[in-house]
C-alpha cells in the first residue's frame, strides 16, 4: 500500500512540474528580429531613363535683309532607353531608425539624337539639291553612361527602409554640328566660291547634380532588393562650326543641348556583416 501512495504521489509531482515548465514556455517573450543596415554592399540595377534633350541652334550670317542674319530653331527630344550598371556604398545604423550611407553607381544608357534644319527660312532641311540651292544644316548628341557619387539618408523599420539621395552626377556626352552646303552655298553665301561641306565634333565628360528618393527591402540577412528614382542634371553643352567657305559672307552654325535624365530602376544588393 505505500508503495502504491508513493507511486501516486510521484507521478502527480511529475504531471504537475511538466504543466508548469508548458505554461512558462507559452507565456515567454518570443525575440524579435534584429536588422542591421550597417555594412558594405555591392549590387546591380535595370531600368529605364527618360531623357531630355533640349536643343537650341542657331544659324548666323553677315546680311543686309535682317531676317537672314539669324535664324534660330529649337529641337527637342525625349528618348527612354533601357539603362544597366551596377552600384556599391557602405551604410552606418547609427540609431534605432536612423541609417545614413554613401553610394556609388555607374549606367549605361546609349541614348542618340540628331536632326537636320534650314541654314534660313527660304531653305528646305536635309536637302541640298536642285530644288534647295542654299543648303542645311545639322546637328547630333550622344549620351553613353551615366555615374553618381552620393550620399543617403533613410529610415527603417525592421526590413524596410525608405532614404532620399543627392550628390554628383557624370556623364560622358559627344556632340557634332555640320553644314552641308555643296550645289549653291549656304544660306545668303551662294555663288562658286562658297560651295562646302564641314562638320566638327567632340566628346567630353559633362559634370551635374543628381537627387533622388527609393525604398530598399531586406528579404534575407544580407539580401536587399530596392526601388529608386533619380533625377539628373547634366547642364549644358554646346558646339560651333564656321567654315572657311563663309568667310566672305561671315556665316556660322551652332548647336547647345541642355541635357537631364529621369531614372526608374529596380536592383537588388548583397550586404557583407550584419
Amino acid at each position: 500500500m505505500k508503495k502504491i501512495i508513493l507511486a501516486t504521489v510521484l507521478a502527480g509531482i511529475g504531471s504537475t512540474a511538466a504543466w508548469a515548465a508548458d505554461l512558462g514556455a507559452s507565456n515567454a517573450p518570443v525575440m524579435a528580429e534584429v536588422y542591421s543596415w550597417t555594412g558594405f554592399y555591392v549590387g546591380g540595377d535595370a531600368g529605364m531613363a527618360g531623357v531630355k534633350n533640349n536643343f537650341t541652334s542657331n544659324f548666323s550670317q553677315r546680311d543686309s535683309d535682317p531676317t537672314l542674319t539669324n535664324n534660330v530653331q529649337d529641337n527637342p527630344f525625349s528618348p527612354t532607353p533601357f539603362i544597366g550598371g551596377g552600384h556599391a556604398g557602405f551604410n552606418w545604423q547609427f540609431a534605432p531608425n536612423l541609417v545614413a550611407g554613401v553610394e556609388g553607381d555607374w549606367q549605361s544608357v546609349r541614348s542618340r539624337q540628331s536632326f537636320c534644319r534650314q541654314t534660313d527660312f527660304t531653305s528646305v532641311a536635309c536637302v541640298d539639291g536642285p530644288t534647295n540651292d542654299r543648303g542645311f544644316a545639322s546637328a547630333s548628341g550622344e549620351l553613353d553612361w551615366v555615374a553618381t557619387a552620393r550620399g543617403r539618408v533613410g529610415w527603417a523599420t525592421g526590413p524596410l527602409m525608405i532614404y532620399g539621395t543627392g550628390g554628383a552626377a557624370f556623364a560622358k556626352v559627344a556632340n557634332s554640328v555640320g553644314l552641308s552646303c555643296l550645289q549653291g552655298g549656304c544660306a545668303d553665301s551662294g555663288g562658286p566660291s562658297r560651295h562646302l561641306s564641314a562638320s566638327v565634333s567632340s566628346s567630353t565628360q559633362q559634370t551635374g547634380w543628381v537627387i533622388g528618393a527609393g525604398v530598399e527591402w531586406m528579404f534575407a540577412q544580407n539580401w536587399i532588393v530596392r526601388g529608386e528614382y533619380q533625377h539628373i542634371d547634366l547642364g549644358s553643352m554646346s558646339s560651333a562650326i564656321s567654315p572657311a567657305g563663309c568667310s566672305n559672307v561671315s556665316c556660322s552654325f551652332s548647336a547647345t543641348q541642355k541635357m537631364g535624365l529621369d531614372i526608374l530602376r529596380a536592383g537588388v544588393s548583397y550586404k557583407f556583416g550584419g
